[in-house]
């Protein structure tokens, strides 16, 4: 159940066959509106999670958006009678292109929700998210349309990309499109917890608190399996983000790296850091920060308030474009 009770916005994806997207909009009240965040949320989870950063956020004057992806939170529960399971992205070609499109998508509805005159749009991404966002500020017809970006807890570059699309694109051709692909989780996400001591759940690489991973493991809509076009969507995405043609055409926009040093998403920081000095040869206009030994969700971890509150002098550093 929302907190905030957001204004519900559905929309035909451009997937197409009648499937749906479910935005949100979160209107600020505050006396000066500085501008909109679009926040883009991760895998297996869904925007609602995010209410405690958006409170923050309105109450320093932006209005944000967002919306859940294609089999995730309400975007799943609008189309599952449809045939759309969770971790499913439509079964259409390049789907993952299809993400984007319904991202900006969204943006115009926000546009048009809260006006364009005198206000910046900032597009925020965590964990695959950021891979949208990434590939979204790599598409020169896309980034121009937004002021500012932010990539939080993003991946580095994986090698195994190559190989897990192919197991992906596998799965499909022999009838996993729709099925729950166990053995590419395990080989994705199955060596997270090595460097914590004495793990206590399978998901404790997400956050140093146990109540905040105990919340994510009591929520029917995180943490379930991927189907196989999931995985080949979510192996497409990192292919392209992280592609020469990726940083070949990075804008001019400022961004935002944040991570943890012990995310193994972003291979301990190691993986973040050598994004970061790639984007920064292709002339990237970045600033970065890493909070120190903390995991996954920088925004369920001890040091959010101070998260936040970086977040926001960001969001008021950037200049309208």
């Amino acid at each position: 159940m929302s907190l905030l009770n957001p204004e519900r916005k559905e929309f035909i994806s451009s997937i197409g066959k009648g499937f749906k997207i479910v935005g949100f909009f979160y209107p600020s009240s505050a006396p000066e509106i500085k501008g909109v965040v679009q926040i883009c949320h991760g895998m297996a989870e869904y925007l609602e999670r995010y209410e405690e950063m958006i409170a923050k956020f309105n109450e320093a004057g932006y209005h944000v958006c967002g919306m859940d992806m294609a089999g995730h939170g309400q975007t799943y529960y609008l189309n599952k009678e449809a045939g759309y399971p969770k971790g499913y992205f439509g079964g259409v070609k390049d789907s993952w292109k299809a993400i984007l499109t319904d991202e900006m998508g969204l943006h115009e509805y926000a546009q048009e929700r809260f006006g364009k005159e005198g206000l910046k749009y900032i597009l925020y991404g965590h964990s695959m998210g950021s891979f949208v966002v990434r590939s979204i500020f790599s598409t020169p017809r896309y980034s121009r349309q937004f002021d500012g970006f932010v990539f939080s807890s993003t991946m580095g570059p994986n090698p195994a990309v190559g190989m897990g699309k192919f197991l992906a694109s596998t799965a499909c051709v022999f009838g996993g499109a729709k099925k729950k692909n166990r053995l590419l989780s395990l080989i994705a996400f199955g060596s997270y917890t090595k460097r914590i001591e004495n793990p206590k759940t399978s998901y404790d690489w997400l956050s140093t608190v146990p109540e905040e991973v105990q919340k994510y493991i009591d929520d029917p809509m995180c943490g379930f399996y991927f189907t196989g076009e999931g995985f080949k969507t979510l192996f497409s995405l990192i292919a392209f983000m992280q592609s020469k043609e990726a940083y070949a055409l990075i804008p001019d926009r400022p961004c935002f790296f944040t991570y943890g040093s012990e995310d193994p998403v972003g291979s301990y920081g190691t993986g973040v850091e050598k994004v970061i000095a790639r984007m920064q040869a292709a002339g990237a206009n970045l600033k970065s920060k890493n909070y120190g030994p903390y995991r996954h969700e920088i925004q369920n971890e001890p040091v959010k308030e101070e998260y936040f509150k970086d977040l926001i002098d960001y969001f008021d550093s950037v200049p309208l474009a």
